[in-house]
């Protein structure tokens, strides 16, 4: 009962920052502008066929079935819009709850009452996962009905990026809030959180132009570094993969146009190796991250206990 009143409290006081409202207001908007967007035999209409963009002229776009219109969904959509512009937002907008809890006055009140510290903080972390959540239901779920109604593509898996989209968040929120109270500073826990995301991407992103260029492969030490690297830290980009997986969509480089034949062979072998992603176990890479991300909570949750306050 006291963990769901700590979880409650949380998401009110996510409620009164006016980040909610726009980080809504975002996904609206992108929802509005997906409906303006209509897919025919050989082309794309913009704003109900105003401007009209032939695909005709291209091998790989000529026939745009319900898998390439899946991966722009997936591979745009949910990875540039949500994936980077709406973790950021999100990590900005619950930076502060850790730091809040412990301004001073604030956290004497709240251990003056009979809880404990671990569920205290359990409780304002998972009450940022429950902000997340309501963002990530009403993006998806939107998204999901303009792509059926509008683009004619039905996809029941797609839903399943709702969770996803959760964990995608809690790996980069477990930094934010282990710096929260390192720091208390909101200020460090969105530098902090946020350098390690980039960090996260720039591991997966070495370990796949390994896998686009096998001749770097003869580095072993380099190679051998980064594959454990690549390990270790959260395959934030795998969720990416996963919801593709999930969504029946095909590999993102059947969306690029025709090029020459000489610049091509990378785009194959990218197309190759994002497919093998897709072709991993969601267990592993989700089990790994989500193994990182418990070694960083539980840091901070002993950091939260052993301080003085």
């Amino acid at each position: 009962m006291q963990l769901f009143a700590l979880i409650r409290d949380s998401f009110r006081e996510s409620l009164d920052r006016k980040i909610f409202w726009v980080l809504l207001l975002i996904e609206s908007a992108v929802a509005a502008a997906m409906f303006c967007i209509g897919f025919s035999p050989g082309g794309i209409d913009i704003l109900f066929g105003t401007w009209t963009f032939n695909t005709t002229e291209f091998t790989t776009l000529a026939t745009l079935d319900s898998a390439k219109i899946a991966a722009l969904a997936v591979h745009f959509i949910l990875d540039l819009v949500v994936g980077w512009a709406g973790v950021t937002l999100a990590i900005i907008a619950t930076a502060g709850f850790i730091p809040t809890l412990l301004e001073r006055g604030a956290v004497e009140v709240l251990l003056s009452k009979p809880i404990s510290r671990t569920k205290l903080f359990i409780g304002k972390y998972l009450g940022s996962m429950v902000f997340i959540a309501l963002h990530a239901t009403f993006f998806v779920v939107v998204t999901f009905l303009v792509i059926g109604t509008r683009w004619r593509v039905w996809m029941p898996g797609y839903l399943l990026a709702i969770p996803l989209i959760v964990i995608l968040f809690s790996y980069v929120y477990a930094v934010s809030a282990w710096a929260g109270v390192m720091y208390r500073s909101a200020v460090a826990a969105v530098l902090l959180s946020i350098g390690a995301w980039v960090m996260f991407a720039g591991v997966q992103a070495a370990g796949d132009m390994f896998d686009a260029f096998p001749s770097w492969k003869e580095n072993r030490l380099a190679y051998a570094t980064v594959s454990m690297a690549r390990w270790c830290v959260p395959k934030t980009h795998d969720i990416t993969y996963v919801a593709a997986k999930w969504s029946g969509a095909s590999a993102s480089t059947e969306l690029v146009p025709d090029v020459e034949e000489a610049d091509r062979k990378p785009i194959q072998r990218a197309g190759q190796s994002e497919r093998r992603r897709m072709d991993l176990n969601p267990l592993y890479t989700i089990g790994s991250s989500l193994l990182f991300e418990g070694v960083v909570l539980l840091l901070a949750m002993w950091k939260f206990a052993r301080s003085d306050y």
